[in-house]
C-alpha cells in the first residue's frame, strides 16, 4: 500500500501486527518456523474480513525473545527490548492514526511480552490494543481433534504439531530424515495452566531443543490443524474489530 492508501483507511482500521521469531527448531525445522507459520494465519484471518470491517497488517516483527533457546543457532530479543520494539511500533501506528491495534503471536517466549505491551499502550495511547497467541484461541478444538500420540504438545516446540504445520505450509522445508523421536508420552499442554511456572536454565525446551516427539507428524493434520486455527482465530479477532471484546 502507498501512504495514501494506507492514509485513508487506518483510523477505521485494525491493524494486526504478526509476532514470530527466529530460533532453533531442531535439526528438522527452520530458523524461521514461527514467523513463517504467523505470517500465514495472519494472512489467512486478514483475508476473511470484509470491506465493511478494514483489516490491515503490517510485516511479521520475525524477531522474538529467544534467549532460552541459545547455544542452538537463535537470534534474540531481550525482554525489554521486545517489548520496547513492539511498543514503538504500535505507537507509530497511533501516530498515523490507527486507533485499534491487534499483536498477534506464535512463539511461546513473547506471549507475557505481548500482554505487557498490550496493557500498557492502551492507557499511554488511549486506544485499543489486544494480544494473543494463536494457540490459545484453538487449543481446545486441535487437541479435541487428534490423539496425544499423533499432535503431541500445543504449540510444544518443533514437536508433532509444529511439524505438521510446516509440512501443510511447506514441506521443502522440513527435513524429515533428521526428525528426533524423543518421547511418546505426551500429556496436553493444559497441565501449564494449573501449576507453578518454572524456568529452567539451559533446559526451557524439552531435551535437544525439541519438546516432543515429531514422528507422527502429517501434511494432514497440519491441513487440518490450520483450518481449525484460522477459523478461531478469525472468529475472536472478528469480536475485537467489531468492538465485542
Amino acid at each position: 500500500m502507498t501512504r495514501d492508501e494506507v492514509e485513508a483507511i487506518i483510523s477505521e482500521a485494525t491493524v494486526i501486527i504478526p509476532v514470530g521469531a527466529i530460533e532453533q527448531h531442531g535439526e528438522h525445522l527452520p530458523l524461521e518456523t514461527d514467523s513463517l507459520i504467523i505470517k500465514e494465519i495472519t494472512e489467512k484471518v486478514s483475508e476473511k474480513f470484509i470491506c465493511n470491517y478494514p483489516v490491515l497488517t503490517v510485516p511479521v516483527v520475525c524477531y522474538g525473545n529467544s534467549h532460552h533457546h541459545f547455544p542452538y543457532p537463535t537470534l534474540s530479543l531481550s525482554s525489554e527490548t521486545m517489548i520496547y520494539v513492539l511498543k514503538d511500533l504500535v505507537s507509530s501506528l497511533v501516530k498515523i492514526g490507527a486507533n485499534k491495534v491487534l499483536l498477534l503471536n506464535s512463539h511461546g517466549g513473547n506471549d507475557e511480552v505481548i500482554r505487557i505491551v498490550a496493557r500498557d499502550m492502551s492507557q499511554a495511547c488511549r486506544i485499543s490494543v489486544g494480544a494473543v497467541s494463536y494457540w490459545t484461541l484453538a487449543w481446545k478444538r486441535i487437541t479435541a481433534a487428534f490423539n496425544v500420540q499423533d499432535l503431541g504438545r500445543v504449540p510444544g516446540h518443533a514437536g508433532g504439531f509444529e511439524t505438521s504445520l510446516m509440512l501443510a505450509l511447506n514441506s521443502e522445508k522440513v527435513k524429515l530424515d533428521k526428525r528426533l523421536p524423543i518421547r511418546v508420552d505426551v500429556v496436553p499442554s493444559e497441565e501449564n495452566a494449573n501449576r507453578i511456572y518454572v524456568s529452567h536454565a539451559n533446559n526451557s525446551v524439552g531435551i535437544n531443543g525439541v519438546s516432543d516427539d515429531a514422528s507422527y507428524a502429517s501434511k494432514e493434520i497440519g491441513e487440518k490443524c490450520f483450518s481449525i486455527i484460522i477459523e478461531e482465530v478469525f472468529q475472536e479477532v472478528h469480536k475485537f474489530v467489531i468492538g465485542k471484546l
